[in-house]
C-alpha cells in the first residue's frame, strides 16, 4: 500500500537531465483543516515555515526539486461553488483497490468503488474537505 509520499514521488516525472519541479496552489478558508486531511489521509509533511497558518505547504517527500508539493493559501471568503472553483488532483498508485480500502477505513467518503477506464487505467475519486477532487489512479 503506497503512502501519499510515495504517490506524489511516483507522480513526479523526470524531464531531460533534471526533474520537473511541480507546485500546486489551493485556496481555502481553512488551510489547517486541509493540511490535516492531506497529512492524515495521504501522508503529507505539513510545513508552516513560510507564512503559516495563512500559507501552508504540504510536501510528499524531500523538500527539493524532485518533489511535488501543494500550497494551501488562506482566503477567509473562499467558498467553492462549482467544480471549476476547486482543483482537480491525480495521484498515481500501485494498487488502487488497496488504496480504496485504506481510505475507506479512514472514514473518507468515497462515492463509488474503483472502476476500469477503457484506456488502461483503474481509478476512484474522493474529495478533500473543500471539495478539491482527488483521483487515485492505477495504470493497468
Amino acid at each position: 500500500m503506497a503512502s501519499g509520499k510515495q504517490i506524489l514521488a511516483d507522480f513526479t516525472r523526470e524531464t531531460g537531465f533534471a526533474r520537473k519541479l511541480v507546485g500546486i496552489n489551493i485556496v481555502s478558508a481553512d488551510p489547517g483543516r486541509l493540511a490535516a486531511f492531506y497529512r492524515d489521509v495521504l501522508g503529507a509533511d505539513v510545513c508552516e515555515e513560510h507564512g503559516g497558518p495563512q500559507r501552508i505547504e504540504l510536501w510528499f517527500g524531500p523538500r527539493d526539486e524532485r518533489t511535488v508539493w501543494i500550497t494551501v493559501n488562506h482566503d477567509p471568503a473562499f467558498v467553492p461553488r462549482t467544480y471549476q472553483a476547486c482543483q482537480g488532483l491525480e495521484f498515481r498508485v500501485a494498487d488502487v483497490d488497496a488504496e480504496y480500502a485504506r481510505i475507506r477505513a479512514l472514514g473518507v467518503p468515497v462515492a463509488a468503488p474503483p472502476a476500469d477506464l477503457p484506456w488502461g487505467f483503474r481509478f476512484f475519486h474522493v474529495a478533500d474537505p473543500d471539495g478539491n477532487g482527488i483521483d487515485l489512479v492505477q495504470k493497468l
